[in-house]
C-alpha cells in the first residue's frame, strides 16, 4: 500500500518552501517588534486552536507571547458581533504584533478582531488557505476576508473542508494537512525570529 498522504505532504512541502521570504520577513517583524519591547499575540479560529496552543506553549523564553482565547471554544465565531468577546479580553501595548490562523479567513469574529487589530496600528500576520479563502464569500457584513487586513499572508494551503484524499466508494474526501502545514510555517518562522534576537 502506498502513503498517500506522505505522497500528497511532499508535494505541499515544495509550495511551502517558496514561502522563504516570507517567512523569513514574519520573523524579522516578530523580532524587531519584541526588541522594541512588544510581544506576539496568538489567536486561531476553532479549526487550528490546538496548533495555535502548542505553538504558544513551546516558544522559548526570549520570544514572549500570549495565547488570545476563542470564547466557548469558537462555536460563535460565525456570529456577527462575536469578535467583541476576543477583543474584550486583549491587553495590548502599542509595540506587540498580531498572528491570526485561520484556513478560510471569512468567519465575522476573526474578522472583526483583525479589523481591530489595524485600527490599534498594529502589524498583522496572518496564516490561511490563500486561494482558499480568496475562492468563497465573507460571512461578515462587510463582505472581506481576513487576508484583507495582513500586512503578510502565510499561505498554508488549505482546502475546502480540509480533506484531500479520495478513496474508492467514500465520499466525502479525507486527510488534512491544513494543521500541519500550520505548525511548519510556524517553526521556521519562530527559527528566523529567534536567529535574529540572538545577533
Amino acid at each position: 500500500m502506498s502513503l498517500r498522504y506522505f505522497d500528497y505532504y511532499y508535494q505541499l512541502e515544495e509550495k511551502l518552501r517558496i514561502e522563504e521570504p516570507l517567512m523569513a520577513q514574519a520573523g524579522n517583524w516578530i523580532a524587531q517588534q519584541i526588541v522594541l519591547g512588544g510581544r506576539l499575540q496568538i489567536f486561531a479560529s476553532r479549526t487550528l486552536s490546538g496548533v495555535a496552543f502548542e505553538f504558544w506553549e513551546q516558544l522559548p523564553e526570549l520570544v514572549p507571547g500570549i495565547l488570545i482565547e476563542n470564547p466557548a471554544s469558537g462555536i460563535y465565531e460565525t456570529l456577527e458581533g462575536a469578535g467583541q468577546a476576543i477583543i474584550n479580553q486583549i491587553s495590548s501595548k502599542p509595540e506587540d504584533i498580531f498572528l491570526l490562523l485561520s484556513n478560510e479567513g471569512r468567519n465575522p469574529a476573526i474578522i472583526e478582531l483583525a479589523q481591530w487589530i489595524k485600527e490599534q496600528g498594529h502589524t498583522l500576520i496572518i496564516v490561511t488557505g490563500f486561494d482558499l479563502s480568496r475562492s468563497i464569500k465573507s460571512q461578515h457584513s462587510s463582505g472581506l476576508r481576513l487576508f484583507e487586513f495582513a500586512d503578510l499572508v502565510l499561505d498554508n494551503h488549505a482546502k475546502l473542508h480540509d480533506a484531500v484524499l479520495t478513496l474508492p466508494e467514500l465520499d466525502p474526501a479525507i486527510c488534512g494537512t491544513a494543521s500541519v502545514a500550520t505548525m511548519f510555517l510556524l517553526q521556521q518562522v519562530l527559527y528566523f525570529t529567534a536567529a535574529q534576537l540572538i545577533r
